[in-house]
């Protein structure tokens, strides 16, 4: 498989609508968490986060993900179409150009 690697260190928060073993902490259904590594394959990527509790890989498609800038530029989303799940980052230019393809 054709695999492309990249490491980063961006902060952000994880918000996660579909999973409930969450819900019962202070953050309903949010987590603080580190991107530390993002992977690109065919037809999609995965993001690679550490949370304070535990490491997660989130699978994201070409086609069903929107990638953009909010809040004047503050935030960068990533965001499956359906808005089921979605991490908030620090702003990063790289981290855009890394996936600008699957827009």
């Amino acid at each position: 498989m054709n695999w492309i690697e990249k490491e980063f260190n961006l902060k952000g928060i994880a918000t996660d609508v579909n999973t409930f073993e969450w819900e019962e902490e202070d953050w309903v259904n949010k987590a603080p968490v580190v991107l530390t590594k993002v992977a690109k394959r065919p037809g999609g990527f995965t993001l690679y986060m550490k949370s304070i509790t535990q490491e997660l890989e989130w699978y994201f498609s070409k086609g069903l993900t929107n990638i953009f800038f909010k809040d004047d530029g503050k935030t960068l989303r990533i965001e499956h179409e359906d808005g089921t799940y979605y991490v908030d980052l620090q702003p990063s230019q790289e981290l855009y150009e890394f996936l600008k393809e699957f827009i």
